[in-house]
């Protein structure tokens, strides 16, 4: 009995870890944004009221797997701007990132070749270097 129920903290432990590190990334991503029409608000965790672990699956733009880990951003038509940051690469399930239709104009995060569930990658209508 006490051998499982060590496990099962382990994993639960596991599992809130892993969506600490996924919010951690979405909130390090945000702030290195420039996001004039706040289309963003939402990504925050002082006025989200919820308790779940997973609620950042509920931000916009994002959009998780059954496991709660992000699989696909689509930030697109958002009016955003600056860099996006290297921390993207702590999403590790992420295989579609739609970044089109910004004013973004700086390089893409070298980061984002450390993601090897990445598949596909919208940055057109943009300025990227």
């Amino acid at each position: 009995m006490k051998i499982h129920l060590f496990c099962l903290l382990i994993t639960g432990f596991f599992f809130v870890s892993s969506d600490g590190v996924e919010i951690s990334t979405l909130l390090a991503l945000k702030s290195s944004l420039v996001n004039p029409m706040d289309h963003l608000k939402d990504w925050s965790l002082a006025n989200n009221g919820s308790s779940s672990n997973s609620v950042h699956c509920k931000w916009t733009g994002v959009f998780c797997n059954s496991e709660s880990y992000v699989e696909r951003l689509d930030l697109s038509n958002m009016n955003l701007s600056s860099r996006v940051s290297d921390q993207i690469q702590g999403l590790q399930s992420l295989s579609s990132l739609n970044l089109c239709c910004n004013d973004f104009s700086t390089s893409l995060p070298k980061s984002l070749a450390n993601l090897t569930s990445f598949k596909s990658i919208d940055v057109s209508q943009n300025n990227f270097v």
